[in-house]
């Protein structure tokens, strides 16, 4: 998630969404950076959502976090609300990327930065451990492929050893 979020380059008055924010620790370390822009949450877990409001109670004091129950395909918030989204390990769940990639090009500016955190398909060890009725794993060629059919230009993948698996950074623009 550190790495995530260096590959956002996050300034002091972006608009950032999570998609899966899951404990919150990752907004709480971005509203560290995000002081006079907001911050948004979305994670479909009732229990992720107690924790995330725990851990962040403070900035979510000050108005300038928001966090909501909800899913990526249907994100509840208006059309070019954030500059900068990120995701990571939430892909291998959807179902219909495609839908969810929508969501997220609707809600995100022009030239908005996205980033997606991932265990790719190439990483065998990963893929073999996990239930194929649950988990979605994709290959790096395929996110790239989704994100780019999504409406995003400068896509871009970083991949890097972590412990005994691999670990992958899709990150792109809306395109102009």
């Amino acid at each position: 998630n550190r790495i995530a979020l260096q590959r956002l380059d996050l300034e002091p008055d972006d608009r950032l969404l999570e998609v899966g924010f899951g404990h919150g620790r990752t907004l709480a370390a971005a509203a560290l950076q995000v002081t006079k822009g907001r911050l948004a949450g979305i994670d479909p877990s009732t229990v992720m959502l107690d924790i995330a409001r725990r851990r962040n109670a403070k900035v979510l004091r000050t108005d300038r976090m928001t966090l909501i129950l909800g899913a990526s395909g249907r994100l509840p918030f208006g059309d070019g609300s954030f500059n900068k989204l990120l995701s990571v390990h939430t892909i291998y769940f959807w179902p219909s990327p495609e839908r969810d990639l929508a969501e997220i090009h609707r809600v995100m500016e022009t030239g908005g930065r996205l980033v997606i955190g991932f265990r790719p398909g190439e990483d065998a060890g990963f893929a073999r451990d996990f239930p194929p009725e649950i988990y979605h794993i994709r290959s790096i060629a395929e996110v790239e492929r989704l994100v780019s059919t999504a409406g995003f230009s400068d896509v871009d993948t970083m991949t890097r050893q972590m412990g005994a698996g691999q670990m992958a950074w899709t990150c792109a623009r809306k395109a102009l």
